[in-house]
């Protein structure tokens, strides 16, 4: 069965733009840009992913994004999913500290 991230709901206490935060379609679309042209996409996704042909199906349909295990192996295999995935964790940082000034992102305020 697929990992899926499932829907996010919006949480209390959290602003609109940290709650409604959605990485899968960014994802999805850099995994489509760079494994679609191959012939045997799936099989060679699957095989980067360490993962099943069928979730890697699901993946450049966009019915589901990977999980973790799968993400870090296709980090790992791929500069352009790599970059996109820190891409996403710059900007959440950035959401983060104009929702809160003066915030320590959590490697820093553990630090001290």
């Amino acid at each position: 069965m697929p990992n899926s991230w499932g829907k996010f709901r919006k949480v209390r206490g959290m602003s609109g733009a940290t709650a409604s935060f959605d990485p899968r379609p960014r994802l999805l679309k850099v995994i489509r840009s760079h494994f679609a042209p191959f012939r045997f996409a799936a099989q060679k996704l699957a095989d980067m992913a360490s993962s099943t042909p069928r979730a890697a199906e699901n993946w450049l349909s966009g019915q589901c994004a990977p999980g973790v295990p799968q993400l870090i192996e296709l980090m790992a295999s791929c500069d352009e999913i790599e970059r996109e995935v820190m891409q996403l964790v710059e900007e959440r940082r950035k959401a983060r500290e104009e929702e809160c000034p003066g915030s320590k992102s959590g490697s820093d305020a553990s630090s001290g």
